[in-house]
């Protein structure tokens, strides 16, 4: 596990190093996107920033606890309570929950509020990567018609349902997918894979078709120029921002896009505002290092041998780097908005809390691993003393010394 990982001496170096790379970058972004949403002067410490700061920082401090302190073990043991615990709290959100833009997503806690929605993504990895790891560890393989492995579908199902009430379809299919991405890797027979993917392609027409705004983002998304100043202003402007970029960019700060052209420039959209001021090569790099981020991931899931740590550590990279080339394709209109943030980089404090913790579990599964491999090492003989004026053969017979 100690293996290098091209320059770095392990994968673990390598995933904090690019971690902080992208929140460096994260930072520097929000407050290009955000400063002219406030009236304050455009310092550092905007409103924007300093959430971003404050969540950041506490981001930081669990993805320490859960990857230096905690064996991620403990965790798989309270599944249940798990469950119930994002089943009220997703649950309270539809009771007491705060309302903004048409949706109501939020919990309050006196000056902050967060998105159980978030959270409950790598709830789902957990209870998945639990019970799942349990039937590989034994030798069988997912199958939905056995009520050892469908359970936590089932729980799962429950939790998108209660999602997509708020209503968020976007978290909602991928607290969905994150959960049949697991089963698949844990062997889903093919029959069932086929005929699960059929009702939930059924599933997401009908949650298209019953909702006019679903089905205007579908349409818009095919031809966002056929409404360029309506429905599809956001789609084209996007595109605008991204072009404007060229190769180099405008520089750090000049992107015109956040001055009111595009909207949300500062969160699901940020991947914009950072093409326009960084350019082809800026969003090169960047892709580049969500790339090489999940190729390290990819590495200590490959040298785990505990079945419930390889699916765990797969999940939390479907749910970082998948999530954030989700969002780049959104932006570029190769998938339609959906709301899916940009790990790292967009502004959303939730998100960028839940990516810190899931790397913080995968750095504990590299923890434990490493443990396992020191356990399992063959003790080595010890090298032999050897003095200065005689062998080691001699050493071992010192009555040989005074033959003669």
């Amino acid at each position: 596990m100690q293996k290098r990982f091209l320059i770095f001496n392990n994968a673990k170096i390598a995933i904090v190093f690019l971690v902080l790379a992208l929140m460096l970058f994260g930072c520097l972004n929000v407050y290009s996107a955000s400063f002219v949403l406030t009236e304050a002067s455009p310092g550092l410490w905007s409103p924007y920033v300093l959430r971003y700061l404050v969540f950041g920082a506490a981001g930081l401090v669990l993805m320490y606890y859960l990857g230096w302190k905690v064996d991620y073990h403990r965790l798989f043991n309270h599944t249940t309570k798990l469950f119930f615990l994002f089943f009220g709290l997703l649950l309270a959100v539809d009771l007491v929950g705060r309302a903004a833009k048409g949706a109501q997503r939020w919990l309050v806690f006196g000056p902050f509020s967060f998105q159980p929605s978030e959270f409950a993504k790598l709830a789902v990895i957990i209870m998945a990567s639990a019970y799942l790891g349990k039937l590989m560890n034994r030798g069988k393989r997912a199958d939905l018609l056995r009520l050892d492995s469908c359970a936590v579908f089932i729980q799962t199902l429950v939790l998108a349902l209660l999602v997509l009430k708020q209503p968020d379809m976007g978290t909602s299919a991928i607290i969905v997918a994150l959960v049949l991405v697991l089963y698949i890797i844990a062997g889903l027979p093919w029959s069932q894979l086929g005929i699960l993917g059929f009702l939930l392609v059924v599933g997401t027409v009908v949650s298209v078709i019953i909702a006019p705004y679903r089905l205007n983002r579908v349409r818009i998304w095919l031809d966002p120029f056929s409404d360029a100043q309506g429905f599809g202003y956001q789609a084209v402007q996007s595109q605008v921002a991204i072009g404007s970029g060229g190769l180099i960019g405008l520089g750090s700060g000049r992107g015109l896009g956040k001055f009111f052209y595009l909207p949300e420039a500062h969160t699901d959209f940020a991947f914009a505002i950072f093409c326009q001021e960084y350019g082809y090569i800026g969003a090169l790099l960047l892709i580049l290092a969500f790339v090489v981020l999940g190729f390290a991931i990819y590495a200590i899931a490959q040298r785990t041998q505990d079945r419930g740590g390889f699916l765990l550590v797969n999940g939390i990279n479907f749910l970082v780097v998948g999530q954030a080339i989700a969002n780049m394709m959104m932006v570029c209109g190769l998938l339609p908005v959906i709301g899916v943030p940009l790990s790292f980089i967009s502004y959303g404090g939730t998100s960028l809390v839940t990516s810190l913790m899931g790397i913080g579990l995968v750095i504990s599964v590299y923890h434990d691993e490493v443990r396992r491999e020191e356990r399992e090492e063959p003790m080595k003989p010890p090298m032999p003393i050897m003095h200065d004026s005689y062998s080691y053969r001699t050493a071992r017979r010192p009555k040989d010394r005074w033959k003669k």
